[in-house]
């Protein structure tokens, strides 16, 4: 025979499903307590990024040539001054043109290795934002901030971004 009654029974499953409930709610709350914000520590992110590391040293190589065959431009460009410059006055004009010359080359050889390094660096954080993105999106990060200022490298999800609120609040245009 059963040693509860039937009012002892719906007592006790009453206080079972109160427990249960506010066990569940609990980790629930504590597991809400756990999540982000999440911070990374950007500058050993990019030294350690095999593709950021690869363009560093291939710019580090263009610069060097750049460094070679501008010093062996100078070379030239200087014993070709030199032979001119005891010349009569039209040798002191292609002196002077000469020189000229060759700063627009200095200048056109820089420029060249600055756009290919540009382009080089934007696919290289390309692939940075691309990898951040998917970790985040396996992991369940919501919004990651880097130790650089605490700038947000990666962010998601309408509730994390407050960019238009804060574009109202500053009297911006948001579309």
């Amino acid at each position: 025979e059963c040693l509860m009654n039937e009012p002892n029974k719906i007592l006790v499953v009453v206080s079972i499903s109160f427990s249960l409930f506010f066990a569940l709610f609990a980790l629930e709350l504590f597991s809400d307590m756990q999540q982000g914000p999440y911070f990374v520590d950007t500058s050993l992110i990019k030294s350690r990024y095999e593709p950021l590391h690869a363009v560093d040293v291939s710019i580090g190589q263009m610069e060097a040539d750049v460094q070679k065959g501008m010093a062996r431009f100078d070379d030239s460009l200087s014993k070709l001054m030199d032979s001119l410059a005891n010349g009569n006055r039209k040798d002191g004009e292609l002196l002077e043109l000469l020189n000229m010359e060759s700063n627009v080359a200095r200048h056109k050889m820089l420029d060249s290795v600055r756009i290919i390094a540009d382009m080089k660096i934007r696919e290289a954080y390309g692939y940075l934002d691309r990898d951040i993105a998917g970790y985040c999106k396996r992991y369940g990060v919501e919004v990651l901030f880097g130790t650089a200022s605490n700038t947000i490298v990666y962010g998601s999800g309408e509730k994390s971004d407050l960019t238009p609120g804060l574009l109202r609040y500053m009297g911006g245009m948001v579309d």
